[in-house]
């Protein structure tokens, strides 16, 4: 059985399975490597085109389109009824198709993340290990990984969904802790060219990432917390319960909120390992960030809602929700539960939109955990 699954969602054609399949060729793991290709509504023929070749190749390559998803969706209805179409979300399919084939390692990436020459399956193949280094703690609670790329024009720059708070507070003064029973739940890879930065980061002019100046792999303490993507990241395969991409497309003032699915699950993630033997890494490998076009004033009104609310989640994850349960079945319902309580407190300048998400979230977590116990 291959361990190691590539999850990716896309609606063009996902000319990154080439280079992938150049970059595990290279290093000699086709043997072990399994890509599932979760197409939409706006998904073109040639996607499955291009599946079909790269499987001939060597590297095997899934792909489901919709009729294919709503098939399999019929074995969870409730579950499926709440991943909406046209919607990063749906990567959820493919994180449980992996879940379900056996799988030792997720890794989610978008389909305009391009590999290097780094060794792309070996470096995350430090997921599920355990870590003999030291650990890195920051004393304000985040650590900012863009500090490690150097950026042109030079500037300071946060990665999406780093905390506006945290933003004006000196972070990233990090101490080393000595290492302990720890094993690797999780590494986010980080990227050149066009980093994973917010709206308005892109609204004060273009930005480019022009090298990565790290150790290869920075292991982080439980209590350091860091914003995670979907973006070249691998998941331990106990832990993909933990790893739910939250769904978007809400109504909301303003339009819909989207662009945090992502960044709100991957903080949910790091609540739910307090004090498991687990933690996170960042660093390599490298992936070429070939951004597909975007429109930056369209992308601040999806994002706003997530910006301005990550602060008062953060809050709440760090000071209200505390996991007892022994599996991360059981936390994610105890998370379920303090999303509920939590959404009868939000600031008191949030649209009842926003009370009604979170609420919604909060289910939508319970459905997930029920599939993902049946699955696992």
């Amino acid at each position: 059985m291959k361990e190691n699954h590539i999850v990716l969602t896309t609606i063009n054609v996902p000319n990154v399975l080439v280079d992938l399949y150049e970059n595990i060729r290279n290093f000699g793991r086709l043997d072990n490597v399994v890509c599932w290709v979760i197409g939409d509504y706006k998904t073109p023929t040639e996607c499955e085109v291009l599946c079909n070749k790269v499987n001939s190749m060597g590297l095997e390559t899934h792909f489901l389109d919709i009729p294919s998803q709503d098939e399999w969706g019929k074995r969870f209805p409730a579950f499926y009824k709440c991943i909406p179409y046209n919607n990063e979300s749906r990567r959820n399919i493919g994180y449980l198709l992996a879940l379900e084939n056996g799988c030792k390692r997720l890794i989610s990436i978008d389909d305009d993340n391009f590999p290097t020459e780094d060794d792309f399956i070996g470096i995350h193949e430090a997921v599920s290990r355990k870590w003999d280094g030291k650990i890195l703690k920051d004393v304000s609670g985040f650590h900012n990984v863009c500090e490690y790329l150097d950026f042109s024009p030079g500037r300071k720059v946060y990665p999406r969904g780093f905390p506006f708070e945290m933003r004006n507070f000196q972070a990233n003064n990090p101490v080393y802790i000595e290492p302990f029973d720890a094993v690797i739940g999780l590494n986010q890879g980080l990227w050149l060219k066009e980093p994973d930065v917010d709206a308005t980061t892109w609204l004060n002019g273009a930005i480019e990432s022009v090298n990565y100046k790290g150790d290869k792999i920075i292991a982080i303490d439980q209590s350091t917390w860091l914003p995670i993507n979907t973006q070249n990241t691998c998941v331990a395969r106990d832990l993909i319960p933990a790893f739910f991409c939250v769904p978007m497309g809400f109504d909301v003032p303003g339009g819909k909120i989207e662009r945090y699915g992502d960044i709100w699950g991957g903080y949910f993630f790091q609540a739910l390992i307090v004090d498991s033997p687990y933690i996170v890494s960042f660093g390599r490998p490298i992936v070429e960030h070939r951004r597909n076009p975007h429109n930056y004033v369209d992308d601040l009104r999806h994002e706003f809602w997530g910006m301005i609310l990550t602060d008062w989640l953060l809050v709440k994850l760090k000071e209200e929700f505390v996991p007892v349960g022994n599996d991360v079945i059981e936390r994610l319902l105890e998370l379920s539960f303090c999303l509920k309580m939590c959404a009868e407190d939000l600031p008191i300048w949030c649209p009842d939109e926003m009370k009604q998400f979170v609420l919604v979230t909060s289910e939508r977590i319970k459905l997930w955990a029920a599939v993902c116990k049946e699955l696992a």
